[in-house]
C-alpha cells in the first residue's frame, strides 16, 4: 500500500566521465551571479557545498560524457548539464512527486490509491506518493484488509489489533470469563457473591460469570407464588450446569418440543451457545408454568430426557424432597 522507492534511470558511460567545472559567460555579470546562486541553492538543500549527488550525461553537441548535478526530491531535471550550464530543476507539478535526488526528465505520478477498509495516512506531496493504513478494526493481510478477529466465549483479548496486526487472544485464565464474542474484550473476574452478601447459586467457568443469588431453597414441595427469585435461581442453575454438551442437547431437544416452541435453532457451535439458548427457552417455559409447578414439572423433564444426575443435583441444591 505504501509506494516503494523507484529506480533512477541507467546510461552506458565510460568509467571517467569528465567533471564539469562551468563557465560563465565573462561578458554578463548577471549571468554569473545567476550560477553562483543556484549553486548556494543544491548546497543548502544538501546540507554540504560542493557534495551532491551526480549522474552522467551525453552532450549532444560534443558527444562528450559529462558528470551533472541530480536533483533534490520535489524537483525533476527540466535542462541537462552541458559545457555552458548546470543541470536545471524544476517543481513537481501538482499530484507528482520525486522522493530522492533524481534525474528524472518527469516527476511521478501519484498513483496509490485508497481500496476498500482503507484511509489516507499521507496525503499525496511532492516528495511522497499517497499511502494508506487500514481503518480502525482491520489490519493488512497481503493486500487487502482483513476485519480483526473476535476471540470467542471463553477467552479474552490479550493484544488489541492494530493497522498492522490481528488481535491476540488467550483462553480465559481461572477465576475469569468472558462470554461473548469480541475483538476488545478481555477476560473479567468471577464475581464474589460472598461480598454482595449472596449466595453462590452457580460457580463461573471460563464462559460465563458466578451466579448469585438470595434464594436458599425452595421451603417446600410447592414453591409459593410469584417467589422470582427462586424461580430464577432455579433457571439459572439448570441452563449452566456443568455437564457435557451432549447432556445439554438433550436436554435442549426435550424443551423444544414442549408445548407450541416451533423455533428452529441453528447447529450449536460452542457449550457456550447451547447454555444460552437453554436459558432462553427455560425462562419462556417459565411464563407459561405456575411458578408452583414449575420445579416439579423441571424433574419430570429431566426424567424423560434421562438427565438423573441433574435431576438428583436440582433436589440437593433446592432441599427438595427426594421422595417427592
Amino acid at each position: 500500500m505504501i509506494q516503494g522507492a523507484f529506480l533512477l534511470p541507467e546510461f552506458d558511460h565510460p568509467s571517467q566521465p569528465r567533471a564539469m567545472n562551468f563557465k560563465a559567460p565573462q561578458h554578463t555579470a548577471v549571468s554569473s551571479l545567476r550560477t553562483v546562486c543556484t549553486l548556494l541553492l543544491l548546497a543548502g538543500i544538501s546540507g554540504a557545498a560542493g557534495n551532491f549527488p551526480t549522474y552522467s550525461w551525453r552532450d549532444a553537441e560534443t558527444q562528450e560524457w559529462l558528470l551533472c548535478q541530480q536533483c533534490p526530491p520535489g524537483t525533476f531535471v527540466k535542462h541537462h548539464c552541458n559545457l555552458r550550464s548546470p543541470t536545471i530543476c524544476q517543481p513537481c507539478p501538482s499530484l507528482h512527486y520525486t522522493q530522492y535526488w533524481n534525474y528524472l526528465e518527469k516527476c511521478r505520478y501519484c498513483n496509490v490509491f485508497c481500496g476498500e477498509h482503507e484511509e489516507e495516512a499521507q496525503a499525496c506531496n511532492a516528495t511522497h506518493n499517497r499511502a494508506c493504513r487500514c481503518q480502525l478494526g482491520y489490519y493488512a493481510h497481503g493486500d487487502f484488509c482483513i476485519e480483526h478477529s473476535a476471540c470467542p466465549p471463553g477467552s479474552g483479548v490479550v493484544t488489541l489489533g492494530t493497522p498492522n496486526q490481528n488481535t491476540q487472544c488467550q483462553p480465559c485464565p481461572k477465576g475469569t470469563f468472558s462470554s461473548n464474542s469480541s475483538s476488545t474484550e478481555r477476560c473479567q473476574p468471577h464475581r464474589n457473591c460472598t461480598t454482595l452478601d449472596m449466595f453462590l447459586n452457580v460457580p463461573g467457568t471460563s464462559f460465563h460469570d458466578a451466579l448469585c443469588t438470595r434464594c436458599a431453597s425452595f421451603s417446600s414441595s410447592t414453591p409459593e407464588p410469584d417467589d422470582k427469585e427462586c424461580e430464577q435461581a432455579l433457571i439459572d442453575f439448570v441452563a449452566f450446569q456443568n455437564i457435557s454438551l451432549k447432556k445439554l442437547m438433550r436436554l435442549q431437544q426435550v424443551l423444544e418440543s414442549t408445548g407450541s416452541w416451533q423455533r428452529e435453532w441453528p447447529e450449536p457451535e460452542s457449550r457456550a451457545a447451547v447454555q444460552k439458548k437453554l436459558l432462553l427457552r427455560l425462562t419462556e417455559l417459565s411464563e407459561i408454568q405456575e411458578s408452583p409447578a414449575l420445579l416439579p414439572w423441571l424433574l419430570s423433564t429431566f426424567q424423560k430426557a434421562k438427565l438423573t444426575t441433574l435431576e438428583r443435583n436440582i433436589r440437593k441444591r433446592f432441599s427438595f424432597d427426594l421422595n417427592d
